[in-house]
This record gives structure tokens, sequence and C-alpha cells, in this order.
């Protein structure tokens, strides 16, 4: 059958056009004409967009940086979008001092300037970007640390590290698409599992607490960040850092997930602030009246949720989760054991996402729009895993806990909750909702006992997974 018909003279004139300016050209170290680069960086590209004149930037992505062609060439040839796509990916000369000497200034007002552009630009970017990373991974498989005296960085393999990692977080935007997945893949390959990055705690301000993490805002007002406590495992945040930049390229609402960091003992992520916000914990405990619209939209929001398939191929499943929390308790008989992992088996499938730590202050709202936040232990399975731990947030702990973690007291968690299932549900009578409640409150004692391996089992802890199992 013959290709269907597609006009492409925009784009072949383009590739013309880069194939003249970078005429008898080798790609530098290679061995080959330097316009496969640029071909490359297009064809990447087109896996992400068929906008023609995006891929018309990306084959001529480096004609003004490393050619005699001026930006305003590519202007009058191919008009200002395409013109202001190839000048954001053109790295400004700095000629007064060595290349080696101004490698760390030119690289790093790329990445800021890369972490500003627009999402186009960024497409644009990915292919040259995700090109260079093949060609130095399969230069390092074959050449090894030999490679980086190629190059002009001047303390080498840190400094490109540095450099790679700079812009998957500028790219971050394209995260969940193919080519952002495997240009991250690569650069762990090369340069191993990601380090979280050292921050100053002198320019955060502490703006909320929890169980297993404390949030700071950031001195400037535009990021802040979730640190982990110490005994959370730091595979953690950095779990949540790749989970939210899944999350949401599948659609659901987060707060934009930035880098993985460390204040040098606890690890976490930076996200975008969002402001003004309020957790529906601290909105119920501001306005107390609105308790039942808040808790009504808990529900939909949870339901949107539940009938999201999960599509990210790491996630893990919320069954799996609990059986090796089970494996793990102390606290557990072999015969309680034993009853547990076959409650689990038991329990209904299915491949819908799970928050994995679902309550009313893991969701905020700027008053227009609301944001799922605190997704470390995000995961896919059935609802009703997802719902006992919102079970658990309402019904099981002390007063004091209570108004510490959610600012609301225990008798209006409990009417958060009635609401809650009503709406969710759809659900009135009194009997239905015992019904449901019998039902959630096993799910709520499996993270009751994982609690249990975490920290030190007291009596109130041990009672309810007595009571619940």
């Amino acid at each position: 059958m013959a290709n269907k018909y597609i006009n492409s003279e925009f784009l072949d004139k383009a590739i013309l056009f880069a194939v003249k300016a970078h005429a008898n050209s080798e790609r530098r170290g290679k061995g080959f004409p330097y316009i496969i680069h640029p071909m490359e960086a297009m064809e990447i590209a087109a896996t992400l967009t068929s906008d023609q004149e995006l891929l018309a930037a990306a084959a001529l992505h480096d004609v003004v940086e490393d050619t005699n062609v001026a930006i305003e060439d590519i202007r009058k040839e191919f008009g200002e979008r395409v013109a202001a796509l190839v000048d954001a990916e053109s790295e400004a000369k700095i000629t007064d001092v060595p290349e080696e000497e101004s490698w760390h200034t030119r690289k790093r007002q790329a990445i800021e300037r890369l972490g500003r552009a627009s999402h186009d630009a960024k497409i644009v970017a990915i292919g040259d970007k995700l090109s260079n990373m093949r060609a130095i991974y399969r230069d390092y498989m074959q050449q090894g640390d030999k490679l980086w005296s190629l190059f002009h960085a001047p303390n080498g393999k840190p400094d490109h590290e540095w450099h790679y990692r700079g812009l998957a977080h500028a790219l971050c935007d394209l995260a969940g698409t193919f080519a952002y997945k495997e240009f991250t893949w690569l650069i762990d390959e090369v340069f191993g599992t990601v380090k979280p990055e050292l921050i100053d705690m002198d320019e955060y301000e502490l703006s909320g607490d929890g169980f297993t993490a404390l949030s700071y805002n950031h001195a400037d007002g535009k990021t802040m960040i979730k640190l982990y406590a110490d005994f959370m495992s730091p595979e953690v945040p950095l779990r949540e850092l790749y989970t939210s930049w899944h999350i949401a390229d599948m659609g659901l609402s987060i707060p934009k997930a930035h880098r993985y960091i460390t204040d040098g003992k606890r690890f976490g992520v930076e996200f975008d602030r969002i402001t003004p916000k309020a957790s529906f914990a601290r909105a119920i405990s501001n306005e107390p009246d609105k308790l039942e619209l808040y808790a009504s939209e808990f529900a939909r929001e949870c339901k949107t949720l539940h009938q999201t398939k999960c599509t990210i191929k790491e996630a893990h499943s919320v069954k799996e989760r609990f059986h090796s929390v089970i494996n793990k308790a102390n606290i557990l008989s072999e015969e309680e054991r034993e009853k547990l992992h076959k409650f689990i088996n038991e329990a209904p499938n299915d491949d819908k996402c799970c928050h994995g730590d679902l309550h009313i202050g893991n969701i905020i709202t700027d008053g227009e729009k609301n944001y799922w936040i605190d997704l470390g232990d995000f995961a896919y399975g059935h609802a009703y895993f997802d719902l006992g731990m919102f079970y658990l947030a309402c019904f099981a702990n002390s007063e004091e806990m209570t108004q510490r973690l959610y600012h609301i007291s225990n008798s209006q968690m409990a009417d958060v909750w009635d609401v809650f299932i009503s709406k969710y549900f759809g659900i009135n009578t009194e009997s239905e909702k015992q019904e449901i409640n019998d039902i959630i409150r096993h799910y709520a004692a499996l993270y009751m006992i994982e609690f249990s391996t975490r920290v030190e089992v007291f009596p109130e802890m041990e009672n309810f997974i007595r009571k619940n199992i």
C-alpha cells in the first residue's frame, strides 16, 4: 500500500537548508557527517509532535551555533516561530576566556534558559539532548572514563553528570514521554543512580508537618520541599519524584515536581509552591461549616483517581506492597500472617490508580483547582486499599494526633468519613454505611501493621490491629 500523502514542503526545505549549512562538517570524533545528528534530533522530536515547524527547528537547531548562518537568516527563510525555537537551542558564546574556563557558565546559562523555555522549545531540545546522550552512552560503553578527556569540561565526568542531570531537571515537563524516559535511563546508565542535591535549609521556612515528612517553603516564594523523616528510606522520595512526573502525564492534577534533594540527613523532593493553598483538612479547620462541601469534593476527586487506569509501568501493586508488609511485621504471629496473606490474595483486583496515603491532608486547593500531594506510595489496585488508609486517618488516632495532623477533632473526622462514603458509594442508610465500614476497616488494619514496621508499637496501635484482623 502506498504511503499516505503529506505536504512536507516546509520540512523538506529546512532539511535541505541544514544539509547545506553543515556540508563537509564531521560530528566531532565520530567519523561521520555532522548532519546525522540534527536528523536524529528531528526523528526524536517526531515521536512527540507532527508539527512541521517544530521538526524544522530540530533539523536546524545547530546551524546558528555551529555554522556561519545567522538567526536573521532563519527568520527570513522559516519565520519567527522557527527562528525563536532555534535561538532557544543556541548556546551563548563567551569569547573573552578559554572554552574550558567558560564551560560551567555556558552550561548553567543554557540549563536555566531551557527551564524557562516553552513546551515547544523543550520538544526541540529533547531531540538534541537525547541524541547527544545516546552518543555518550555508546562511546562510554566502548571507551570507559577515557571518553571524558575528549570534551572541554574542566572536571571531566562529574561536570558532565551535573550538566545532564540539570538538563533532565529543566526538561521534566516531558516526563512520561518515551523520549524523556530514554534520556533519564541513559543518564543513570552512564553516571549511576541519581544523587540528591544538597540544599541550604537557611533558605527555607517550615510550612507543614506530618507523620512521615515535613514541608518547607523557599524564600523565593516559588518552590517548596518535602523532607521525609530520617526513618524513611531515601528511595521513597526518589520514587515520589519519578512517580509525580508520570502521574502528571496521565492527566491527574499535582504540583510540578522538580528534583531529588537532601539536607544532609533527610531526603526529599522539590515542588512548585501552590499559592494560595490549603489542604482540605486545613480548609475544614478554617471553615467548619463547609465540612460537607469539602468531604463531598474529596469523594469526587477520589472517584476520579480510582477510575483512572494506572499506566506507570514501574508502579507496584497495592497487593505486592502489603504482602511485603505482612512478611516484615514482627507484631504478627505466623497464624495471623497466613490469614492476612489469604485476605490480600482474595481481595478484588484492579489496575486503577491508588494514592497510597489517602486522606484529607494529602489534597490541597488554591480555591479554583485541587492538587494531589505526597505521592511516594502511589500504586495500582482496588480502591478498597486506598479507602483503608482514609478510614485509618478518620478513626484510629488519638484526639491529640488528629489535631496535629489534620487540624480538626476526631468527631469532625468521623463526620467527614460519613459524608464521604455517602457521596463516594452513593448510599444513604445507616445499614449500607455499616456494611461499607465492615469491609474497609480490614484494609485499614493493613496500614496500621505497616506503621508498626516503622515505629515503636503503642497499645492503641496494637488494639486497632487485633480488633480489625
